[in-house]
């Protein structure tokens, strides 16, 4: 029913700025994983985190007013405990809201049951879809060493299950999601084999290094899987757009990831946060994306002021003309797929190729 007006928007845009529809807002770069392929535990200070009062007055801007997809993060957004109410300031302040979703290491489920529980209760009282997703970056012990938590597995199964009981009395979304990386590449094929024996809906991300989101651009050269490694993983998340059904949302951003390292990582797949994306942090600075420099703090000026001055549009320019061309990120990729279709229809017509290539392998 929103096609039209996200078409509409989509236009505009190309006209003139328009305010955000997709919000990331890490509540906290607190966290209560150690991981290898993230830093914001290290830079975690609750003190700096925006309190429940200040946030209340930061979204009275109208910049949030056509805000109708928007993600908390961290760090662990569990260990907030207004977490609650701060996704009922959502609920409140965005009356375009359509979807609300929540990242999840589940390693605390004394916490992050009873506080998503409450979530799920209150998005099914406004009508608005939620989704929430738990890290899952090996099975058992890779779990456990990649997130430096002893029974880091179990905890989070413990999360798991209580969730999977949950979508028993609530309809919302809820699957595990696992980032790939040169660490746990091989044990990508036995996350998936588990994910499917359990029955759970299971999105893999390719490693990224971004300061702004995840503050890990110094582990690039560490971590990043390079030469066969590097063509394993193409051949993983090609493999799943051949043999994932074909409107699964999750292919568009596989191909987009096989894509990029086949070509030198020239992206091709569009991107919301280049007309309609904003990205906020715990400490009230604003950027246009995880790729964006910070264009101003939303605690000490207007947030719509500080979207909309033309210095920070300029920078939004800057990105695009410099920085998208090689952005991995599949952060709200499957919105573009509604905002901007044509793209889209051409990733059909890629993917069902590659399922036709698929079958007649398999048939000779």
């Amino acid at each position: 029913l929103s096609a039209p007006r996200d078409l509409l928007n989509s236009y505009i845009a190309t006209i003139r700025p328009i305010l955000p529809t997709v919000l990331i807002y890490h509540c906290t770069f607190v966290c209560d994983a150690r991981c290898e392929m993230c830093s914001n535990w290290k830079r975690g200070d609750r003190k700096s985190d925006m309190t429940l009062d200040q946030a209340r007055t930061v979204f009275e801007s109208g910049l949030w007013k056509n805000i109708e997809i928007a993600n908390v993060s961290g760090g662990e957004p569990t260990t907030r405990n207004d977490l609650v109410e701060l996704c009922q300031l959502f609920l409140d302040r965005m009356p375009r809201l359509r979807k609300l979703g929540i990242n999840t290491t589940g390693l605390t489920p004394h916490r992050a049951i009873p506080m998503l529980t409450r979530i799920v209760e209150a998005c099914d009282r406004k009508g608005v879809i939620f989704a929430t997703r738990v890290s899952i970056d090996g099975i058992g012990d890779m779990h456990n060493e990649v997130r430096k938590v002893k029974r880091g597995f179990d905890k989070a199964l413990e999360t798991i299950r209580a969730m999977q009981a949950l979508q028993k009395r609530y309809r919302f979304g809820f699957g595990i999601s696992t980032t790939i990386f040169s660490r746990n590449l091989d044990d990508a094929d036995n996350i998936l084999a588990w994910a499917r024996e359990e029955k759970l809906d299971i999105v893999f991300n390719m490693v990224r290094f971004t300061e702004p989101m995840l503050g890990n651009a110094d582990l690039a050269q560490a971590i990043k899987p390079i030469g066969k490694e590097e063509e394993r993983m193409r051949q993983f998340f090609l493999e799943r757009v051949r043999m994932d059904p074909l409107l699964d949302g999750q292919n568009y951003i596989y191909m987009h990831y096989a894509d990029m390292i086949s070509n030198g990582y020239r992206r091709l797949a569009p991107c919301p946060f280049q007309s309609q994306g904003i990205m906020l942090n715990p400490d009230g600075g604003l950027f246009f994306c995880e790729n964006s420099k910070v264009i101003g703090n939303v605690l000490e000026e207007d947030a719509e002021e500080l979207y909309f001055r033309a210095s920070s549009q300029a920078h939004r320019d800057e990105i695009k003309r410099d920085v998208c061309g090689t952005c991995l990120s599949p952060c709200q990729m499957n919105v573009s797929a509604v905002k901007q279709v044509l793209p889209y229809v051409k990733f059909l017509v890629r993917a069902s190729r590659e399922k036709r290539k698929a079958k007649g392998a398999s048939e000779r």
